[in-house]
């Protein structure tokens, strides 16, 4: 993956992902893209984790948010100290999602460190406001993400924001699921 000499000053990542419906496998959770996806998404956070880095600000939206705060549930036994803290884009985030998302949703708001709430009110700019948040009060950005699937949402306005404030950005693509950085922090080579 990659090799870590000395990285100061990263201890919080926030991490997105475009929205489901932009890979190929959708919300289908048992097609081998997205059960790889998360194979890797968990090695990119124990590296992470073995980094210095504690803290992971997801949305817990739909597809990587929600995957994320899982994994990082299930890493908590092997990374003690590991938390999650879930910026809510609105408060009514899950209200009309499937019964098994929001089900799934609710235990891990339950399981974070910490959440926010961006705005009370759902608006066009929540979700992007919510991300911009998360980016601002991190150290770096682990996005999936795939320039090729880019259509201007929130998601991509994001990653736009991050390399604007110069942040450390750890891309995986979610179809080759090669991992590459923009902003390289010191002290990490490939």
């Amino acid at each position: 993956m990659w090799v870590v000499d000395d990285v100061k000053n990263i201890n919080r990542c926030a991490v997105m992902g475009q929205h489901p419906l932009q890979f190929p496998w959708g919300f289908d959770e048992e097609d081998d893209g997205c059960i790889r996806i998360k194979i890797k998404l968990t090695q990119c956070i124990t590296a992470l984790y073995r980094m210095g880095i504690r803290e992971y600000q997801v949305a817990c939206d739909p597809g990587i948010g929600l995957y994320t705060a899982e994994v990082i549930h299930s890493l908590k036994s092997q990374c003690p100290n590991i938390q999650i803290v879930c910026v809510l884009p609105h408060e009514e985030q899950a209200t009309k999602w499937m019964p098994q998302l929001r089900e799934r949703y609710f235990s891990m708001l339950s399981n974070c460190a910490e959440v926010r709430c961006s705005d009370p009110r759902k608006h066009p700019n929540a979700q992007f406001q919510a991300y911009q948040q998360m980016i601002r009060d991190s150290d770096m950005l682990l996005s999936v993400y795939d320039p090729a699937l880019a259509d201007g949402r929130a998601e991509d306005k994001a990653v736009l924001y991050a390399s604007a404030l110069g942040r450390p950005i750890l891309y995986l693509s979610p179809i080759s699921l090669e991992t590459s950085w923009s902003n390289r922090p010191d002290g990490i080579t490939e």
